[in-house]
């Protein structure tokens, strides 16, 4: 079981990636992935797939999510491991967010509109279809229709904190979202803890009642790395890792870029007092 390699940070067609999902099962087998996590922003829905993909091409699944947090003004992202994607709770609380960042776009695209920047909001949603909404689809909207020259222009100018175009969208406080990944049966991670602006929120937020954190990634550093596992040492806490793929979106960065040890998939499971993926109730 050591040997086994798991990438827990991957994003579908159904948030803002444009990688199916039966093509990342696929990917992960080629490359002798054993175990990945779909973590999509703020939606579950391709789950139904992802499970019958990982029995297809004997890859494990595990059933994840990655939520949108507010933490003094500060955006925060918590992933979700081994949620259930039947949580009433949940479900309602995602389509709500669902419905708030559609509501976000279609201002963002109004106030393009009223800067000269023309945007058809009718045809930005029919490409988005069911995924769920983000400012990257509109950044992407700009780039086709050739209003910037790139993905980097359509947020340096218009869609970053800031700038003319840019609206925040509601999001639950780390706690109130730690306590909906619990309330799903879940394990709340700290994703990313590298690039959180102010890094003494680290250990406020692990207060909140996080379970673990995020120790491997593409950007972090070694000593970053080691920081954190520091900190997850003293606090008793679990580990995770992955890529944060996005198909081609994010061309820089590969599925399975970095991997993590099936043991540290064991701890979390361990600590759920799970004997499988599948014994979730």
């Amino acid at each position: 079981m050591q040997d086994k390699r798991c990438d827990l940070h991957i994003h579908s067609v159904f948030s803002d990636s444009d990688a199916p999902i039966e093509g990342i099962f696929k990917e992960a087998s080629r490359k002798n992935i054993n175990c990945v996590a779909i973590a999509d922003h703020d939606t579950v829905d391709g789950i139904v797939q992802a499970r019958l993909c990982s029995k297809t091409y004997d890859v494990e699944l595990v059933e994840a999510v990655e939520l949108s947090a507010k933490y003094k003004d500060f955006e925060i992202h918590i992933l979700g491991y081994f949620i259930n994607p039947d949580n009433k709770k949940l479900r309602s609380e995602l389509a709500h967010m669902d419905q708030l960042r559609r509501e976000r776009l279609l201002w963002m695209s109004a106030k393009l509109n009223s800067l000269g920047v023309v945007v058809d909001s009718e045809e930005l949603f029919s490409n988005i279809k069911d995924a769920i909404p983000t400012r990257l689809h509109l950044g992407l909207y700009l780039l086709k229709k050739g209003r910037v020259h790139s993905l980097k222009e359509a947020f340096r100018k218009y869609l970053s904190p800031g700038r003319p175009a840019y609206k925040q969208y509601f999001k639950q406080s780390v706690k109130e979202t730690i306590a909906l990944i619990k309330g799903a049966g879940g394990l709340a991670f700290l994703a990313h803890p590298h690039i959180i602006p102010n890094q003494s929120f680290v250990e406020e937020i692990i207060s909140e009642g996080i379970d673990g954190l995020e120790l491997v990634y593409p950007s972090m550093s070694a000593a970053k790395s080691s920081l954190y596992r520091n900190i997850v040492c003293k606090r008793g806490l679990l580990k995770s890792g992955g890529s944060d793929v996005h198909g081609s979106y994010k061309r820089f960065v590969e599925l399975g870029e970095v991997t993590v040890p099936y043991a540290w998939i064991e701890e979390m499971k361990k600590a759920l007092n799970l004997k499988s993926v599948s014994a979730r109730g």
